[in-house]
């Protein structure tokens, strides 16, 4: 596909990164010539200097005969505008980064009447993956598939752990409601387990299960990480997603403080936020942390702009003996700093926003192949689990899974048939309307066919 990206910034880059290396034709596209340099030095494709809410500029780069148009620039009114002039020249599909809550509201106009394929608010995406993570919350990480009904969740495997030291083979007899490890990151190395494969202490497991039964089996898995409901939590910084959560966390009844250190934010989010305390202070303030009772909290989460501070924040809220911490981080480097000394949770919003994207290209190119409904990356991008719906033109429809021949590093996690799950065994097969949950390891699966060998 011919893809222009309009922004430069770190999801700009992200984009670039992981577009050129699924072999697409990129263009990149921002005022500021010394980012667009940046990234056509680091990666294969071509940049261009100027504003694309100019006509000739949008011209000169392709956009009449362009595939795809992705705004992602730091203006919600820039993006909005980009992806309408490209539509109207004849981009055939557009997607516009948007933050204001007021936009997103209009989303069905954005499409009829501007033309707009795709509109993602990276923040409120963010959002809901902290929910997630605060409604498993002895899991680092939680994914929705099957519309809700499945779940993927990352979990640390301590010395205490049942599962510690057996064979996978032998671990899902020992959960009831079913249960599959899909992919297993040890050190730098990343698996996919066979049945013999021998789970150790400090292992990073990725399993998939039944949304209703997922927390108790993480409990089983590590009886120590064990949680009482999360009631009472703490969101430090006052950022969108801080405003986005918050008000998720108020209609689940939770006790929230917000703490930000700038004055007028305090106050509009003491407007915006009905059941929210939001105190102002700065989070640099040890004393004044606890103070405001952050040693009573069942779970912290920290929000601001600043990578190092969430960071070091969250060193402090464990040493308070905070039982759950969830941080933000712009900068993956970053992530292998708190993975060493932590076993807590961290996003990467950059990270949620590229995913979500690449779902949208991937679909589109395959879209008479067997849809794709959702996409997630595991392990920095090291593992994909990708959800499909199987349709007529899949191959070995009705086949026994120990019959069909899939590639290496492939494994099919769970079906959902009719509202009902399926964790596989060999004796499942695959049928028409099937949604496949298919993890694999350093293999882009763009298509349901790509599983088989």
């Amino acid at each position: 596909m011919d893809v222009i990206i309009v922004g430069c910034g770190k999801l700009g880059s992200c984009l670039a990164k992981n577009l050129s290396e699924e072999n697409h034709n990129i263009t990149v596209f921002d005022k500021n010539e010394d980012l667009v340099n940046s990234i056509v030095d680091k990666y294969d494709v071509q940049g261009y200097v100027g504003g694309a809410t100019i006509k000739k500029n949008l011209d000169e780069v392709g956009a009449k005969k362009a595939d795809l148009l992705i705004a992602t620039t730091a203006s919600d009114e820039n993006n909005i505008l980009s992806c309408f002039i490209a539509h109207r020249m004849g981009t055939k599909h557009t997607i516009a980064r948007v933050r204001n809550p007021e936009y997103i509201k209009q989303i069905n106009f954005m499409r009829s009447e501007l033309g707009i394929s795709l509109l993602f608010n990276p923040d409120f995406s963010a959002a809901l993956e902290i929910m997630r993570i605060i409604q498993f919350p002895s899991a680092m990480n939680v994914e929705s598939f099957a519309d809700g009904l499945v779940d993927l969740a990352e979990v640390k495997i301590s010395a205490s752990s049942p599962i510690a030291n057996s064979k996978v083979g032998n671990i899902s007899s020992k959960f009831k409601n079913g249960m599959i490890i899909c992919a297993v990151a040890r050190g730098n190395d990343v698996y996919i387990p066979n049945g013999d494969f021998v789970i150790q202490e400090k292992d990073k497991i990725y399993i998939t299960g039944h949304h209703k039964y997922l927390s108790s089996i993480i409990n089983k898995l590590n009886p120590s990480k064990k949680f009482d409901n999360i009631k009472n939590i703490m969101i430090v910084g006052g950022s969108r997603i801080a405003f986005y959560l918050a008000g998720m966390l108020e209609n689940q009844g939770k006790n929230i403080i917000l703490v930000e250190k700038d004055i007028e934010r305090c106050e509009q989010l003491s407007d915006l936020l009905d059941k929210t305390t939001v105190i102002c202070g700065d989070a640099n303030d040890y004393d004044f942390m606890k103070e405001e009772g952050i040693e009573n909290m069942d779970a912290v989460v920290t929000l601001t702009n600043n990578d190092e501070l969430n960071i070091m924040f969250t060193a402090f809220s464990e040493t308070c003996n905070v039982p759950k911490n969830i941080t933000k981080i712009n900068n993956p480097n970053l992530s292998i700093l708190l993975d060493r000394f932590s076993s807590d949770s961290f996003i990467n919003v950059t990270d949620i926003a590229s995913d979500t994207i690449i779902h949208y290209v991937r679909s589109k190119k395959h879209v008479a192949s067997g849809e794709m409904k959702r996409l997630y990356k595991l392990v920095g991008g090291k593992v994909e689990a990708a959800e499909f719906v199987v349709d007529a033109k899949t191959r070995n429809l009705g086949r026994m899974l120990s019959d069909i021949s899939f590639k290496n590093d492939v494994l099919v996690a769970s079906i959902s048939r009719k509202g009902k799950i399926i964790f596989p065994k060999g004796d499942d097969t695959i049928e028409i309307g099937d949604r496949l949950i298919v993890v694999t390891k350093e293999r882009k699966i763009e298509k349901v066919n790509d599983i088989f060998d």
